[in-house]
């Protein structure tokens, strides 16, 4: 796949994600007051790379992860983990092209999503502890 690009929606902060693209959706709490809904990321096996911009702000949602978004327009534009801050997870909504990304490959804290809305679909769903025991540190 070829390299994706995005912005938010004033066009202050834009990037482009580079290689190919994965898609998943996360139902936990943070993530949906964050976004309105689920969140509806896009991980790019090459990275992103953000164009430099005063406007890009990171603000550390939790213990673990923090969430970028744009000071002029408020657009909801990036996840990434403390630990793995090169890994940047950007909304699907603000890529340009969203016609070209694959199908959602996994849902996660699907123990967390409410009732009102429901995704049909046969990609796998995760629970919340099945999350936080994939990703939680390997004890040597």
């Amino acid at each position: 796949m070829t390299d994706l690009t995005g912005q938010c929606l004033c066009g202050a902060v834009s990037y482009v994600g580079k290689g190919a693209s994965r898609v998943g959706a996360c139902h936990c709490t943070d993530c949906r007051r964050w976004t309105g809904g689920a969140f509806i990321g896009v991980s790019f096996d090459d990275g992103v790379a953000i164009a430099d911009s005063p406007q890009l702000n990171w603000f550390e949602s939790s213990d673990w992860a923090a969430r970028g978004s744009c000071r002029t327009c408020g657009t909801a534009l990036f996840y990434r983990l403390k630990n793995d801050p090169a890994h940047v997870i950007v909304t699907a909504g603000s890529i340009d092209d969203q016609d070209a990304l694959p199908a959602i490959e996994e849902h996660i804290f699907i123990d967390s999503k409410p009732n009102y809305y429901e995704f049909h679909d046969d990609a796998p769903r995760v629970t919340g502890a099945e999350v936080f025991a994939r990703y939680a540190p390997k004890e040597e």
